[in-house]
């Protein structure tokens, strides 16, 4: 499910500026506007097409629950602005996943911990399909927002 809403200028500026502010994206949990947003969810993946997408919006929750690694598989289209999917460690640390047009993989090595998995954008519109393969050492989570 996804946040929808029109805000003023001033919270959507503030939002682009997060971006590339990695202070912020650790600290920011789930402040984000969406244009429109319709996104289906189902077995850990999940497809979001979206506009006018700007600010942080935390997807999962990962626990692992031991050292393990997981795989990121993801079909990204933006069509205008800027958009990532990052991957906030248990040291906040950010690891970017994907940024911008990109069809690919990403295998990522877990210590055991709390992880937050995030979209980030700037007045972006697009299209994302993420999915993520784990065993069961990962418990993973939807963020209830």
């Amino acid at each position: 499910m996804c946040g929808c809403g029109l805000s003023n200028k001033d919270k959507n500026n503030s939002q682009e500026n997060m971006y590339n502010n990695n202070n912020k994206i650790v600290q920011e949990d789930n402040n984000y506007t969406y244009m429109t947003c319709k996104s289906t969810r189902k077995n850990n993946e999940i497809e979001i097409k979206y506009s006018g997408f700007s600010g942080i919006d935390t997807i999962y929750i990962l626990e692992a629950k031991e050292d393990t690694e997981i795989t990121f598989n993801y079909d990204s289209t933006v069509d205008k602005g800027k958009f990532k999917a990052v991957l906030i460690n248990p040291k906040n640390e950010v690891e970017t996943i994907l940024e911008g047009n990109e069809q690919s993989n990403k295998t990522i090595k877990l210590a055991k911990g709390q992880y937050s998995f995030r979209n980030v954008g700037a007045n972006a519109d697009g299209k994302t399909t993420i999915s993520i393969s784990s065993n069961s050492n990962v418990k993973i989570t939807e963020d209830k927002k």
